[in-house]
């Protein structure tokens, strides 16, 4: 986004924006109102008293116009509570934050007898960069004899959507059952976790809510409603207008920052958008992005004498394909080129234990696809 200097702006109309600026205009109304100053020197008592009563006071209040009211008072520039208002003038409310509720599978080998899964029944994540994240059975849940699997519903300790981790990060109870094994499955998430809506996501909800009538308009409107339902990001919303069902069929892809688009998540916002929330005519079927298979080899060395980082490096890895979120790798996107050279450099960054690192893989073509690691092999 282009920055706009404001102080430029000023400037333009006139207005001083520095000290020297500040004291030629004084001297102009002076010199106007036939007030005589003998001693024009900077250091003289009397510019001194107007640089402590007048210059430095006005020039902090022209920096605090320039560099905080003015850009504020555009909705494309305005940030934190200064966003809010302009989103409360609108009725168009910041999204809050919200947390993980999905399914759990409980599996056992023993189906001799009944078995209950309490609610309140703590999960825990696989450790990724220091961090576990807990998930907590919502009511209890009961193994009929003779039945080897469950699902557990279950809903994060906190908000966020660094809880939406993608299948079999979730493999520990707090406190074990015998004989039990968990896991989250691909179609796990009933609803995704969200962080309090970002600034520059809020703002593109404004652009599409207020979009101008146009080629686009249609884009922009269901966009609206996609992201405000569901609270993934305007930026993770992909149509396709190649009339996939016949003429006037539009298809729109979803995917998340973290983790995968379940079915429970498609249901409720096809089932939104056909409760009338659509325009007349209209045959607009919402999917999650193709998820596509990948094996990822790499070779590593590391430097004599330094602790093992593989792990840390594999969850990195699975950070840019959207598995986590706890490092900031650059990540995958449908229809668009995913560089393996520039993820080696960003490992290089992160971790100084490296001293060589090589995928094997070749670079992802674009396509309307998000790539899935099985495996990530240390060769």
């Amino acid at each position: 986004m282009k920055e706009v200097d404001f102080k430029r702006i000023m400037q333009q109309a006139g207005i001083p924006t520095d000290s020297y600026s500040m004291q030629v205009k004084l001297e102009s109304i002076l010199e106007n109102s036939d007030f005589v100053i003998n001693n024009k020197s900077p250091m003289s008592p009397f510019w001194r008293l107007q640089k402590a009563m007048v210059t430095e006071p006005a020039l902090d209040l022209i920096n605090t116009l320039a560099t905080q009211i003015m850009p504020n008072s555009f909705a494309r520039l305005a940030k934190d509570e200064w966003l809010d208002l302009h989103g409360d003038a609108r009725k168009l409310p910041r999204l809050t934050e919200v947390k993980v509720q999905g399914h759990i599978t409980f599996s056992r080998a023993d189906t001799t007898s009944a078995l209950v899964i309490a609610a309140g029944t703590r999960i825990h994540s696989i450790p990724i960069n220091g961090v576990v994240y807990t998930l907590v059975s919502l009511f209890d849940t009961e193994f009929s004899a003779n039945e080897s699997q469950v699902q557990v519903v279950v809903q994060a300790e906190f908000s966020g959507k660094n809880y939406n981790l993608s299948r079999g990060y979730y493999v520990y109870l707090e406190e074990s059952i015998e004989g039990v094994s968990i896991t989250n499955n691909d179609d796990w998430l009933i609803i995704a976790g969200q962080d309090v809506e970002t600034n520059e996501n809020y703002q593109l909800r404004f652009r599409d809510a207020f979009a101008t009538l146009g080629s686009y308009h249609v884009d922009s409107l269901y966009r609206t409603i996609i992201a405000t339902y569901t609270g993934i990001s305007a930026d993770n919303i992909v149509f396709d207008k190649t009339a996939p069902r016949g003429p006037g069929s539009v298809d729109v892809y979803l995917y998340l920052d973290v983790g995968q688009v379940s079915q429970a998540l498609l249901d409720r916002v096809n089932d939104y958008i056909a409760a009338g929330n659509h325009g007349d005519g209209d045959d607009l079927k919402v999917f999650a992005v193709p998820l596509s298979s990948i094996d990822i080899d790499v070779n590593l060395l590391q430097h004599i004498n330094t602790q093992d980082k593989r792990s840390d490096i594999e969850q990195f890895i699975r950070a840019a394909f959207r598995q986590n979120n706890d490092y900031q790798p650059t990540r995958c996107k449908p229809d668009a080129l995913f560089s393996f050279s520039q993820l080696e450099a960003e490992l290089h960054n992160n971790f100084p234990e490296i001293k060589s690192i090589k995928f094997a893989n070749n670079n992802i073509a674009p396509s309307l696809s998000l790539p899935l690691p099985d495996k990530v092999t240390f060769l």
